[in-house]
Parts: C-alpha cells; structure tokens; sequence
C-alpha cells in the first residue's frame, strides 16, 4: 500500500495511506501528487506537503477568507496569491461586493491540473469574469500593480521553514513592498501554519514580519482534520479589525454575513469569532515573537 509520510515536528510523523494515485508529475516549479484517501477525499500534496484534502477544504479555505472579507466593510477588489486549486476564490467571489479579483499563482500547469482534476473545488469560480488570473512571480505583479486592494488573500504554500524558498514571501521586506498595492482600510489574510507548542515557530515569523509593516495582527486558528491538528492564520490590517470579546465578534461577523446573504456550512461565524481566542499559553508564545 502507498503511502505519503509527511513529517510534523522533530518528532512526529503522519502517515497518510493512499488508495489511488490520480496523478503525479512535476511542473516547472513544483512535484505534485493528486491522490484520493479513503478518509479525506481527494488530496493535493505539493513537494511532499499535504495541501488540501476534499473533505475539509471547505473548512480550510472558509477560514483563511471570510474572517477578512467580513471585517472589510465593503471589499471590492481582491488579490489572491497562490490558491491553485481554485477554492480560495470560490469563497471570494462568494461576498457581493466584490467587483474584480486577481489571482496570481506562478505555476500554470498546477493550476491546468486543479481545473481538469478537481473543478468541483472552484465551482464555476474559474469562468467568473471578475476574474483577472496570472501565472507570474507576485513580486513581479506587485512592481508593476495600479494597487488598491481592499482585501489580499495569501494561500501560498506552508513557510514553517526560514530555508524554505516559499520564505521570503513571509517576509517583511514582501510585506512592505504588498503594504504600497492596498487600498486604505485593507485588510491582509494569510495561512501561517501549525498552531502547536512544538511548531508554532513558523507562525511567530510570520507574526513578527507582518507586524513590521502593520500595526495590527491578530493569529486565529481552526482544526482541519486532514491537517492532524489546529491550523493557524493571521490578519493584518492598519486600523482596529475586530471587537476584542468573542460573543461581540460573533454578532460583527453573524450580521455582515446576514447582510451579504452568505452562509457559512463549514465553519460558521460563531466558530470564527472563537478562533481567535486561542488558549493562553498558546497566545503568550505568539504575542511574544510579535
């Protein structure tokens, strides 16, 4: 039987038992392995990182976005950087207000595959013609970018690892040169890893290099079972983002959704609003890199 051993910390290893491989190659920039796992669905690992698994994504990819888009009071356009396989916009292009989407992920043939694979994961989103998509380096895009983004969503792959190649777009120097694209009152999602006692480290990174450039950050995370545990996110933005209370938080986030006419199935709002009360010695570990 096949297997996919991805490794969790200095000491801990998850097996993940493979019951049909779908396909398995390498782009130009990445090795790819799309499999279907008799617990989780369809998979995607990348360079051997398990990235998304059909029977959670929605709970991945609710909860990377909605919590920005709904502190946003009125999101219209949108940047997208990575979300290859095309969920991260579905759940974008979800809100109302939104009038033009980029979407910048550098691996075209990735990206090919998501469609022909798995389009049930983007659900129409890839014909939408708010839709502007480019397969480019972000930086590249930034440099020459009109700007005025309301909302920037990262969905890149894990940077847990400082050597990673993937870490320099976790950085403060990529922050500060994304901070000149925003528009005023903007809000920044992105996926900052593991939220755990022993791989928390990525995530303070993360922390530290966005509170460099904005000067307000806040972690939350949700368990993804695919993911064996609890996975973390961070918010940024230049101004207040949230009501500090969870029951307050919720009623912000309950009453945007009502009024966006948006249903959360996977998550809902009230587990959002709680996701960012992560317990306190959790907490203090993070607030202390930041």
């Amino acid at each position: 039987m096949l297997e996919l051993t991805q490794t969790l910390n200095a000491s801990d290893r998850v097996h993940h038992t493979i019951e049909e491989v779908l396909a398995v190659g390498r782009t130009e920039w990445q090795h790819y392995l799309f499999f279907r796992s008799r617990a989780h669905g369809i998979c995607i690992a990348l360079d051997g990182d398990l990235q998304s698994c059909s029977a959670d994504e929605g709970v991945y990819h609710e909860a990377l976005v909605h919590p920005a888009m709904l502190t946003h009071p009125a999101p219209r356009r949108v940047l997208i950087m990575g979300g290859g396989e095309g969920a991260t916009l579905r759940e974008v292009l979800r809100h109302p207000t939104v009038t033009e989407v980029v979407m910048v992920d550098l691996d075209r043939e990735f990206v090919d595959l998501c469609k022909e694979i798995i389009p049930e994961w983007a659900d129409g989103a890839w014909g939408d013609p708010r839709l502007e998509l480019r397969h480019e380096d972000i930086n590249t895009y930034l440099e020459d970018s009109p700007g005025g983004f309301d909302v920037v969503v990262g969905d890149l792959i894990d940077a847990s690892d400082a050597a990673s190649p993937a870490a320099e777009l976790y950085g403060p120097e990529f922050y500060a040169r994304l901070a000149a694209a925003l528009a005023p009152g903007a809000v920044i999602a992105t996926q900052a890893g593991p939220l755990d006692p022993s791989g928390s480290a990525g995530h303070r990174r993360v922390r530290t290099s966005l509170a460099r450039t904005f000067s307000r950050v806040l972690s939350y995370g949700l368990y993804v079972p695919s993911f064996t545990g609890l996975w973390g996110y961070a918010l940024a933005g230049s101004a207040d983002l949230l009501p500090g209370r969870v029951a307050e938080r919720h009623a912000f986030f309950e009453l945007r959704a009502r009024e966006r006419k948006l249903e959360l199935d996977y998550t809902g709002t009230e587990a959002l609003a709680a996701a960012f009360a992560p317990p306190r010695a959790l907490a203090r570990f993070l607030e202390a890199g930041a």
